[in-house]
C-alpha cells in the first residue's frame, strides 16, 4: 500500500432500500467514477462485495448463497476474505483512488458477530478513515418487501414483529464512533426522490451523470401471485426452505410471468391491522427520531409504544396482504391449465382451501 490511504465509504444497506439498484449502477458506472476519483471495486458476486461478511462468525451466521459456494468452514471463509481483500489493495494500487465504496448488505445485522475485529484491522491498515452509509425504512414497508423476496425460496412467512434496529446500529457506532450517517430510505425523503442520486450527493459529493431511469433490480409480484406460489411450495417442496432447487426457480418464473401478463397487476398491499402493529410496535423509531433526526411520513409517533402481543400469527399470504380473490381465481386457472388440473387442486389442499 501507499502512503497515501484512500477514504472508505462503506455502505451496509439495511436490507430492501434499493441496494441491489444501488451496486448495479455503481458496478455499470465504473468507469466514468474512476474519473472522479471514486474506486467500485471489481466484483463477481452480484456486483457487490459480500466477502466482507466472511469473517463475522461465518459457521453460525454465513449468508445463504455464500454457504451454499463455500461451506460452513470458518478457517475457509477467512481465507476467502484475506484473499479478496489483498485483490482490493492491488485494485487500489494500481488505481490511485480518493474514495473507495464498497457495499453489501449482509453486513448490517452482522457488525456486532464475533470475528469482526479481522474485517476492522483489514479497513484500518487500508483506509485513512471510513464513512457508515445506512439507509433505513418505514418498518411495515420493509417486512412487505422482506415477504416478496423469501416467497421466491420458501414456504415460511417471516415472525409479524417490531424491528431491532437500535442494537444493530449501535454496534455499528461501537465499531466506528462518530462515523455512521443514517438516512431515510423514502422517495420523498431521497434527493431527487432517487437512491443513486441520494447516495452519490450525501456521501461523495458528486451528482448523477446519467438520467435516472426506474429501479427495478428485484422483480416484485402481486399478492395473488405470493399466494399461489407460497401454496406451490407447500405442495412441492415441504421443509425444503431456503434450498437452492432449480425447478422451483423454473416454477418460480413461470408464475411471475403469468403474473405479470394477467390484467389487473398491483404491488402487494399488508393488512391494515398488520401494518399499523409492524409500525406502532416498533419502539426504536422513537430512538432513531431523537438520535438521527429520521422521521417517516404518514406515521403518527404519538401512537409509537410497546404492545404486548408482540409478535402476531402469520401462515398464509392471506394471512397478511389484501388479496384479489378474481384474480387470484384468474390466475390459479392459468397456472392450472399449464400445469395441468391436479396441481390446481393440490395448490387448494396446500393453502387448506378443499
Amino acid at each position: 500500500m501507499t502512503s497515501l490511504k484512500p477514504k472508505l465509504v462503506l455502505h451496509v444497506g439495511m436490507p430492501k432500500t434499493g441496494s441491489s439498484a444501488l451496486q448495479k449502477w455503481f458496478a455499470t458506472s465504473r468507469a466514468h467514477l474512476l474519473t472522479q476519483g471514486v474506486l467500485y471495486p471489481q466484483s463477481n458476486k452480484n456486483k457487490s462485495h459480500p466477502f466482507l461478511s466472511l469473517p463475522l462468525d461465518f459457521e453460525a451466521d454465513g449468508q445463504r448463497l455464500l454457504v451454499d459456494e463455500i461451506g460452513r468452514s470458518q478457517i475457509k471463509a477467512d481465507q476467502v476474505f484475506e484473499k479478496t481483500w489483498t485483490a482490493l489493495e492491488a485494485e487500489i494500487r494500481v488505481t490511485s483512488p480518493e474514495t473507495v465504496v464498497l457495499s453489501t448488505e449482509y453486513l448490517f445485522k452482522r457488525i456486532g458477530n464475533k470475528g469482526r475485529e479481522r474485517l476492522l484491522r483489514a479497513i484500518d491498515r487500508t483506509f485513512s478513515e471510513t464513512k457508515i452509509a445506512i439507509y433505513v425504512r418505514q418498518p411495515s414497508k420493509f417486512y412487505a418487501s422482506h415477504v416478496q423476496q423469501r416467497i421466491k425460496h420458501s414456504a415460511t412467512l417471516p415472525a409479524i414483529q417490531p424491528v431491532s434496529w437500535r442494537r444493530k446500529i449501535e454496534a455499528w457506532e461501537e465499531a466506528f464512533p462518530g462515523s455512521v450517517s443514517i438516512r431515510t430510505y423514502e422517495k420523498s425523503a431521497l434527493i431527487a426522490g432517487d437512491i443513486i442520486a441520494d447516495f452519490l450527493t450525501s456521501y461523495l459529493g458528486l451528482t448523477r451523470h446519467d438520467t435516472p431511469g426506474e429501479a427495478t433490480v428485484n422483480e416484485s409480484m402481486s399478492a395473488e401471485a405470493a399466494q399461489v406460489l407460497q401454496a406451490l411450495q407447500l405442495d412441492r417442496f415441504p421443509g425444503q426452505d431456503d434450498v437452492v432447487i432449480p425447478e422451483r426457480n423454473r416454477l418460480r418464473k413461470k408464475v411471475l410471468e403469468v403474473d405479470r401478463k394477467l390484467s389487473g397487476f398491483t404491488r402487494p398491499k399488508l393488512l391494515a391491522k398488520i401494518a399499523d402493529h409492524i409500525d406502532y410496535a416498533s419502539t426504536d423509531l422513537l430512538w432513531l427520531r431523537d438520535e438521527y433526526g429520521i422521521l417517516f411520513d404518514h406515521l403518527d409517533y404519538a401512537r409509537v409504544t410497546d404492545r404486548p402481543e408482540g409478535h402476531l400469527p402469520a401462515d398464509q399470504i392471506s394471512d397478511v396482504f389484501e388479496i384479489n380473490a378474481e384474480r387470484l381465481s384468474a390466475l390459479e386457472k392459468v397456472m392450472a391449465e399449464a400445469r395441468g388440473v391436479t396441481w390446481l387442486k393440490a395448490c387448494a389442499k396446500a393453502l387448506g382451501l378443499s
